[in-house]
């Protein structure tokens, strides 16, 4: 009896699929049906690898005659017989093979993605953060929100929420913000805080205990409300996540976002920003501090002191990690700042 193999045969044209034996002959393929009648014959000429051979795994052929027909081999023994009779014609594409050419070409696509991570990505972070709806975009704030609540508790006292929100409506009065700010006060002893996508600005504790007088705390609320404005939280995790971001919120899985919202590590390096970025926060919340005649040297003098603490502190280079202080951020608050009043009362 002939050698034969196993294997199925698909017509392309339905679902269906029939089993058969495989009679190799020296140029083509006989194909059998499970009774002995013959189906088909696949000469050599025009045979191909529907995709990449697995050692010792079932495998595909198609022919370049047969339309969408394909035949499933699942005796891989018959694969070293189609290379007695075929040598390398077999092989489906040149990029099959272990080649020159195969190595060449994949290190070209690799240097080309690169590339445009590198210089075309950040170009589109922007119009891309724009072209997020808003209601995406106060679902990603909600869910950071709710991690970092996991954490450490938000302050509840009801005197000091209200004394927040009066400086902030303060801050923000002659602002258009894109949507309602929401500002709170997180338990972390951390010397920082951040802008997180739909409006939403957390203070920690540890920079409430650190900062001297309210203007210190103006000048940094400012500056986090303009992140806010600018849309820049929503850049910051297109930066981070990139289109996975986008897949996620169409199809509801977010357990990538999840996971960074439960680590405040995470989120304080996706919500950190571009040098522009920080320039474009401190000319906006000047503008803030100005309109609402608070004085701005409060930033300046919190910055300074917190720097020359850096060294032996290990809470205060977070903010600086995240927010990071260039002479000429300093140089531009104390150019433009006008305000003469203090930001809160003595009560």
């Amino acid at each position: 009896m002939a050698v034969n193999y196993e294997g199925y045969y698909h017509d392309g044209e339905t679902s269906a699929r029939c089993k058969v034996r495989i009679f190799p002959s020296t140029r083509s393929l006989h194909l059998h049906g499970e009774d002995g009648e013959r189906l088909e014959e696949w000469p050599y000429r025009g045979l191909k690898l529907a995709e990449e051979v697995y050692h010792e795994r079932p495998f595909r052929l198609r022919h370049k005659d047969k339309g969408e027909a394909a035949l499933t081999v699942s005796t891989p023994e018959l694969l070293a017989v189609l290379e007695k009779h075929m040598g390398r014609q077999l092989r489906q594409h040149w990029l099959m093979r272990p080649s020159l050419g195969m190595v060449g070409f994949w290190s070209v696509a690799l240097a080309v993605v690169v590339a445009i991570y590198w210089f075309v990505f950040p170009l589109a972070v922007s119009p891309l953060a724009r072209m997020v709806p808003q209601s995406w975009e106060k679902a990603l704030g909600e869910r950071v929100i709710a991690g970092l609540a996991g954490q450490d508790s938000f302050c509840a006292a009801a005197s000091g929420q209200a004394a927040l929100d009066a400086l902030s409506a303060r801050l923000t009065r002659g602002i258009a913000t894109p949507y309602p700010l929401r500002v709170r006060v997180s338990g972390i002893k951390m010397v920082n805080a951040f802008a997180a996508p739909g409006g939403n600005v957390v203070i920690m504790r540890g920079l409430l205990e650190a900062a001297e007088t309210p203007e210190e705390v103006a000048g940094v609320l400012a500056h986090e409300i303009a992140h806010s404005v600018e849309r820049h939280p929503m850049q910051g995790m297109i930066r981070a996540m990139g289109i996975g971001l986008v897949f996620g919120m169409l199809t509801g899985d977010t357990s990538a976002l999840d996971g960074m919202a439960s680590n405040v590590g995470q989120l304080l390096l996706i919500f950190s920003y571009t040098r522009r970025d920080e320039l474009s926060a401190d000319r906006i919340g000047m503008k803030m501090l100005n309109r609402a005649d608070i004085r701005g040297q409060g930033l300046v003098d919190f910055f300074r002191r917190l720097k020359k603490k850096q060294g032996g502190t290990s809470d205060i280079p977070a903010l600086f990690s995240t927010h990071p202080l260039h002479e000429e951020r300093i140089a531009l608050i104390e150019s433009t700042a006008t305000g003469r009043n203090e930001a809160m009362t003595e009560a």
